[in-house]
C-alpha cells in the first residue's frame, strides 16, 4: 500500500492540508504502507523554496516520518514536480495521447474561448468546449507549429460516457461526461495541467491510495479517464470532508486558519495538535477523545470518516492542549516552559533554586492552555519588588480584611507550613476562626503577598515565598 501526500509551495502549510497529510500518514501506518512526499511546483512564479521548507517544518513538527520524498529519495524519484518537467516526463505521456487520438493541439487563443464561454451564457447552456482545433488537418497542425503559434494540448473526454467509481469514504458517485469539457493537458508555457500531472505521477510512483479532500471530487471523471486512456491502473480514491469554521462556513483566517507553524510558535503540543487534527472528520471507537499516536494508528479506518463538514474550533484545539500539559511532569513542562520567556525573564528564574521553579511551574500548570501565556502566570512569582510594589501601591484594604491578614500572620508565626498543603491548612483554619468563606480569606492575602485578585494557588504562592517577605508584604498592607 502506497499513499502521497502532495502540496504546492506556494504558501504556508495549513489546517486542511495538514490534516490531508495526517489521514494519509494514519492509514499508511495502520496498514503497514509507504507514505510519500511529492512536491507538486509545477506553478513555477508562485512556488518558493520556503513553502517547501514550511511544509518539511510543519510534517516534522506533527512527526508525520517521511519514507519517500524530495530530501529522502526512493526508488520512484524525481519527487519534485519541476524536475519531473525538465526531465520531459509529461511531454512524454502528452506524446503518447496525441498519438494514440485522446488529445489534440488547440490553438484557440484566450480571447476565443472567452467568446465561446459568452455565447453560451446567451443560449442558456453549460459551456463546453467546441473542439474547433481537434479538426484540423495534419497539415494545418504542422503548418501552425512551424508558424510558432502558441498552443496547449487537450483532452479529448468522451461525451458519451458516464464515469463511476466507489469512493472509500461517500460510495459510489457518478458523472455524465456530456457535461464536462475538453481540458487542458499541457498548457502553453510547456508546463502540464493539475489533472495531467497528478495521473502521470500518481500512476509512476505506484501510488494505490489518494486519500484527498472534497474539494478534488470534481476533477475525478478528468482523472479516471486519462487512467483509462493511458492504460494505466487507478488507485483508490477517498475524499475527506470540508473544514468548517464554528459558524459553519469555510474554514478561514477569521476562524483562526493560520499557517501551521504559528500554532507551534504559540506552544501548542505536537501531541495534542495531531490528536485534534484527527479528529477533525473522523470518529475513533468509544467516547475517548485524547488519544495518543499509537492509539490513532491502531484505530484509523476510513470507513469512520465522515461524509459532513468538520467543524475547526480553536477553543476546543486550546482545550484539548490544556489537557496533555497537565498531563506532562513537572521536569517535562518546566522544560517546555524555558522555552517561552525570554532571556531576562529567564535570568531572573536563575536566581531562585531549581526547587522553586519547579514549585512556581507546578502551580501554574492548571492554568496553562497554551506555553506562550507562561508569562501571564509566571510573572507574579519571580518580578522584581519594584514591579510589585507598583502593583500593590494603589490597592486599599478594609478593616475586615485588615483583620484576615493579622490572623493570618500570628498563626503563621506559630506554623511550621513548609508546602502547599500546609498554607492550604492554614488557610483553611483562618476561614473557621473568622468565620469567614474562602474568598474573603483568600483575596485579600493574594492581593496583599501579590498585587493581584487572581492567580495561582495561593497555597503554591504561599509556599514559593519565604515567610520572611510574606510577613513583610502583608504587614504592609494594614
Amino acid at each position: 500500500m502506497r499513499l502521497r501526500f502532495a502540496p504546492s509551495p506556494t504558501g504556508n502549510l495549513h489546517i486542511g492540508t495538514l490534516r490531508a497529510a495526517l489521514f494519509n500518514w494514519l492509514f499508511a501506518k495502520a496498514n503497514k504502507g509507504t507514505f510519500v512526499l511529492r512536491i507538486e511546483d509545477t506553478d513555477l512564479e508562485r512556488s518558493d523554496a520556503q513553502y517547501e521548507t514550511n511544509i518539511y517544518d510543519g510534517l516534522e513538527w506533527l512527526g508525520l516520518t517521511i519514507d519517500e520524498g524530495p530530501n529522502e529519495g526512493g526508488d520512484y524519484g524525481s519527487y519534485r514536480q519541476s524536475e519531473r518537467i525538465k526531465a520531459g516526463v509529461y511531454d512524454d505521456m502528452a506524446k503518447k495521447l496525441l498519438d494514440s487520438g485522446y488529445a489534440y493541439y488547440c490553438f484557440l487563443t484566450p480571447e476565443d474561448i472567452e467568446k465561446e464561454k459568452e455565447s453560451a451564457i446567451k443560449k442558456g447552456i453549460p459551456y463546453v468546449h467546441s473542439r474547433r482545433s481537434s479538426e484540423m488537418t495534419d497539415t494545418d497542425i504542422q503548418a501552425a507549429l512551424a508558424e510558432g503559434k502558441p498552443y496547449a494540448i487537450r483532452f479529448k473526454m468522451m461525451d458519451d460516457r458516464v464515469i463511476t467509481f466507489m469512493d472509500l469514504v461517500r460510495g459510489e458517485i457518478r458523472f455524465d461526461c456530456s457535461l464536462l469539457s475538453d481540458f487542458v493537458l499541457m498548457k502553453s508555457d510547456g508546463t502540464p495541467s493539475y489533472n495531467f500531472a497528478v495521473v502521470v505521477d500518481d500512476a509512476a510512483m505506484a501510488i494505490t491510495h489518494v486519500i484527498r479532500g472534497e474539494d478534488h471530487i470534481s476533477n475525478m471523471p478528468r482523472q479516471l479517464a486519462l487512467y483509462e486512456a493511458l492504460s494505466l491502473p487507478a488507485p483508490q480514491f477517498g475524499h475527506l470532508p470540508m473544514i468548517l469554521g464554528p459558524d459553519k462556513s469555510k474554514l478561514s483566517k477569521r476562524h483562526g486558519a493560520t499557517a501551521i507553524t504559528d500554532y507551534r510558535d504559540r506552544g501548542f503540543l505536537s501531541e495534542a495538535f495531531m490528536n485534534y487534527l484527527a479528529l477533525l472528520g473522523w470518529s475513533p471507537d468509544g467516547e475517548q477523545e485524547l488519544l495518543s499516536c499509537d492509539d490513532l494508528i491502531k484505530q484509523f479506518s476510513l470507513d469512520r470518516v465522515h461524509k459532513s463538514g468538520a467543524v475547526f474550533d480553536v477553543q476546543k484545539l486550546t482545550w484539548m492542549n490544556g489537557q496533555y500539559l497537565r498531563k506532562l511532569s513537572v521536569e517535562a513542562l518546566y522544560s517546555l516552559v524555558m522555552r517561552y520567556v525570554s532571556a531576562d525573564f529567564s535570568q531572573l528564574m536563575q536566581g531562585y533554586d531549581l526547587k522553586k521553579q519547579h514549585l512556581a511551574v507546578a502551580a501554574i500548570q492548571d492554568n496553562l492552555d497554551v506555553l506562550s501565556d507562561v508569562r501571564n502566570y509566571l510573572d507574579v512569582f519571580f518580578e522584581s519588588d519594584s514591579a510589585y510594589l507598583d502593583l500593590v501601591k494603589d490597592q486599599v484594604f478594609s478593616a475586615d480584611q485588615c483583620l484576615v491578614l493579622k490572623t493570618f500572620l500570628e498563626l503563621l508565626e506559630q506554623s511550621a507550613a513548609d508546602s502547599m498543603d500546609d498554607y492550604n491548612a492554614l488557610l483553611d483554619v483562618v476561614c473557621k476562626k473568622l468565620d469567614l468563606g474562602k474568598g474573603k480569606v483568600f483575596k485579600p492575602i493574594r492581593l496583599a503577598l501579590t498585587g493581584r485578585g487572581s492567580g495561582p494557588n495561593i497555597g503554591a504562592l504561599l509556599a514559593f515565598f519565604e515567610d520572611e517577605v510574606i510577613s513583610k508584604r502583608l504587614n504592609d498592607c494594614y
